[in-house]
């Protein structure tokens, strides 16, 4: 007869195998999440590094769906009216920082809350709510409109076809915007930021970087303010907005273009930078 002590031995021997045939995680994994929400759903998205791409679409559904990093996992879940969902090292201590390629789609009037390290962000077709932060990496934001509001260190931040209001905070990264009719407050410490093809109102400001705009929203206000940076205003000659430049020890020229209230209004303000307006070759 077996002794008991041999026999649970023996009856352990497949669990255990089965333990021991499960593999460390190599290479990138798939993944594919899906989550019935509310057209208006509230949800926080955190991956860390690699690329991530929002979608909007019309359904009242969450579908996350791509490829995980060797150390990443998906963690999160929610209920229709919330969710969370991000990307986390599989060990506590790996110290790299977990990578993922991954595709949202989100309900268009999602209110949507966005967080990466190091990586590329893409965002568009949000109709309600946005905010987006990274360090570095890159954030394009497309086809967007209500509150939208991005935040970067390093990365360079382009937004076009924005309407609504729109708040960028940056540092060395230049920041670009297109075809923008919004209200608007940009501010960076050293990074360029470039304004074209807009119809925007509101303030952009800067420690030691360019700004460039070619216009104003008709019966607007724009308010540019930079330290040492160079303040570069071009118009349309046939609809050349109220301009007001001054610098304190920089050079000022445009001071003879005459403008109206209608077409809009600049204010320019550099301490030490120049400030430049003429109409620009497209007008002329």
């Amino acid at each position: 007869m077996m002794p008991r002590a041999l026999f649970r031995v023996l009856a352990l021997l497949p669990v255990l195998a089965a333990v021991r045939e499960v593999p460390a995680p190599r290479g990138e994994q798939p993944v594919s999440r899906g989550f019935a929400t509310t057209a208006d759903v509230t949800m926080r998205l955190y991956v860390p590094s690699g690329r991530l791409t929002v979608e909007a679409w019309d359904r009242d559904s969450v579908h996350l769906e791509g490829r995980l990093g060797a150390n990443a996992s998906l963690f999160g879940g929610g209920a229709r009216t919330h969710i969370k969902l991000g990307i986390e090292a599989r060990s506590n201590s790996d110290s790299t920082l977990p990578q993922a390629n991954v595709r949202v789609r989100v309900p268009r009037r999602a209110r949507l809350w966005i967080k990466m390290i190091d990586g590329n962000l893409e965002v568009s077709g949000l109709r309600e709510e946005l905010e987006a932060y990274t360090v570095r990496g890159e954030i394009v934001v497309r086809d967007v409109s209500g509150n939208t509001s991005v935040e970067s260190i390093d990365a360079p931040v382009s937004v076009s076809d924005a309407s609504g209001q729109l708040r960028v905070r940056g540092s060395r990264g230049p920041v670009q915007l297109r075809a923008v009719r919004a209200t608007m407050s940009i501010s960076t410490v050293s990074g360029s930021v470039t304004v074209q093809n807009s119809a925007a109102e509101g303030r952009v400001e800067t420690i030691g970087g360019r700004i460039e705009v070619d216009g104003v929203a008709a019966g607007g206000t724009l308010e540019l303010q930079s330290h040492n940076g160079v303040l570069d205003i071009r118009v349309p000659g046939t609809r050349i907005p109220l301009l007001e430049l001054s610098s304190r020890s920089g050079t000022v020229s445009g001071k003879t273009l005459r403008g109206s209230a209608a077409h809009g209004h600049i204010i320019a303000r550099s301490f030490k930078g120049n400030v430049i307006a003429r109409v620009s070759d497209a007008a002329r």
